[in-house]
């Protein structure tokens, strides 16, 4: 099941039809995120838990260029799926984000990493157009005039953003379906890991000393730190990590002397045994 999900650019410098490279690539990227993060989001509620696999497809996005005023066309979700139950809930979702974009108001459940996308994809719109018109099956077309568009709601406020960090740990807690995990550091701090690659993988490490890298956000008062697109890793030994080669076993040891040659035997004379003995005795 698909539908489309149209971006009408107004008064753009390029022919109708037309747009220029990087304002397309800003768009279309953008608004990716956009749809994959609401699908995960959305599929994070009560009662509509679905594999990474399935969230995929239904979070896969094709694009088109059409004439009038240049069109970007968005087709979304999954051609071959029978029942999808989150297209519903992300349609309204965005729609109700695209009024925020218009009034300048972040409506109220929308997630960091949505709003993250959702800035970028303001800056990409206000780059490409002074206007455009968006319309989603089922709801109203919204105009929006990009010059009026802030993107102070939709910027983070709780934390500091620290960039990419490694940050290490016992990995805590595992939720594949979001694909969000807890990392515990040596201070007792519990940081939570968002959209971590390879999940699957990263999962088998709960329990364990990790090393997760991504972008690290510090949290205020009690919120929890973030990181963002954690890619998590087997934490090195101590010795490895400072050259050392790994002790042996008594048992190793052993092992080793059992396969030593023996020793050829001492060739002395009666006078050279008596000067070593008598060294000894000395």
């Amino acid at each position: 099941m698909t539908r489309e999900i149209e971006i009408r650019l107004i008064g753009h410098q390029s022919a109708d039809g037309e747009l220029l490279a990087a304002d397309a690539v800003g768009i279309i990227s953008s608004f990716k995120d956009i749809a994959y993060r609401l699908t995960r989001s959305v599929a994070e509620r009560p009662g509509l838990g679905r594999t990474d696999a399935v969230l995929e497809r239904l979070a896969t996005v094709r694009v088109g260029l059409r004439e009038g005023s240049t069109r970007v066309v968005f087709v979304v979700g999954d051609e071959g799926a029978i029942l999808d139950p989150v297209s519903d809930q992300v349609d309204a979702t965005f729609w109700s984000i695209v009024e925020g974009i218009r009034t300048n108001e972040r409506p109220v459940g929308v997630t960091d990493t949505v709003a993250d996308s959702v800035d970028k994809f303001i800056i990409a719109l206000a780059k490409a157009a002074p206007d455009a018109a968006i319309t989603i099956p089922g709801h109203d077309t919204q105009m929006l005039r990009t010059n009026m568009m802030s993107r102070e709601p939709w910027q983070r406020h709780g934390g500091e953003e620290a960039g990419e960090v490694s940050v290490h740990g016992i990995l805590e807690m595992v939720d594949l379906h979001t694909a969000r995990f807890r990392l515990r550091d040596p201070a007792s701090n519990a940081i939570d890991l968002h959209e971590v690659k390879a999940p699957d993988e990263a999962a088998h490490l709960v329990g364990t000393s990790v090393v997760a890298t991504g972008v690290l956000a510090v949290g205020q008062g009690t919120q929890h730190h973030r990181m963002e697109r954690a890619q998590i890793a087997p934490e090195e030994s101590l010795q490895g990590r400072l050259g050392i080669p790994p002790s042996t076993s008594l048992e190793g040891l052993r092992q080793q002397a059992a396969r030593a040659p023996k020793p050829q035997p001492l060739d002395l004379s009666d006078a050279e045994l008596d000067d070593f003995l008598a060294e000894i005795r000395a």
